[in-house]
């Protein structure tokens, strides 16, 4: 008897914790942790979503101020100081002339070279103040020469100056055209460095003029020496 109770209160014992485990085993849903873990997964998914505009920006502005952009920064802009013609570079020097040189026309184009032509031909200047011939020569003669080079000369590079002035207006003019057609910043920013570039340029032609006037100011000066020069020879006391 004793026997069987053991038994039945065995079997009892172990379908008690049969049960148990089974029950142990069945899922429960937390609807609070649930509800927390969509929230987190929402605000995870935003954040990818921000970090992905984030790096398209970022990658947008590397774009926007980096690479080449000479295309954009040439075309007119590149010649609005010299225009494509005359440059004060190309100009025959005063100096060489003054000093006794050739007159020379290189970089001047026909144009001016017409025009010195048709001036020193209508002027009908003669060949010698003085009158030496026979290979002779006078500091007065010499001055005279140089003179006549520079003031030809001088209207050569005026008429050329011209030209390259109306040429570089219409560079300026189609340059300007330009302005504010860059695709990006960096676009605009080599736009900017070209137009500085040619500014700087402009001031160089703008030198060049200033230096032949001062040159040409200074031939002045050297015809007013040798007159003097001239003047002292003749009033010298010379013993026969």
């Amino acid at each position: 008897m004793r026997s069987v109770l053991k038994l039945a209160l065995g079997l009892a014992v172990a379908l008690l914790i049969a049960t148990s485990g089974a029950r142990a085993q069945v899922p429960v849903i937390d609807n609070a942790n649930l509800t927390k873990a969509q929230e987190i997964a929402t605000s995870t998914r935003q954040i990818l979503d921000a970090d992905q505009q984030i790096l398209q920006f970022t990658q947008k502005t590397v774009a926007a101020v980096t690479g080449d952009r000479t295309s954009q920064a040439q075309g007119s802009l590149a010649q609005m100081a010299l225009g494509g013609g005359f440059s004060m570079a190309q100009a025959p020097s005063l100096g060489s002339v003054i000093s006794g040189g050739a007159l020379s026309f290189a970089g001047m184009g026909s144009g001016s070279q017409n025009i010195v032509s048709t001036l020193i031909n209508g002027l009908q200047l003669v060949q010698s103040l003085t009158g030496l011939s026979g290979g002779q020569t006078h500091p007065v003669d010499t001055a005279y020469k140089n003179s006549v080079n520079v003031a030809a000369t001088l209207s050569g590079l005026i008429d050329s100056t011209q030209g390259a002035v109306k040429q570089r207006s219409s560079a300026f003019t189609q340059g300007g055209q330009q302005i504010g057609q860059a695709q990006d910043l960096k676009g605009s920013v080599d736009q900017n460095t070209q137009v500085q570039i040619q500014t700087g340029q402009t001031i160089n032609e703008l030198n060049g003029v200033v230096n032949n006037a001062a040159a040409a100011a200074n031939q002045a000066n050297l015809d007013r020496i040798a007159a003097e020069s001239a003047v002292a020879r003749a009033m010298k006391f010379t013993q026969q």
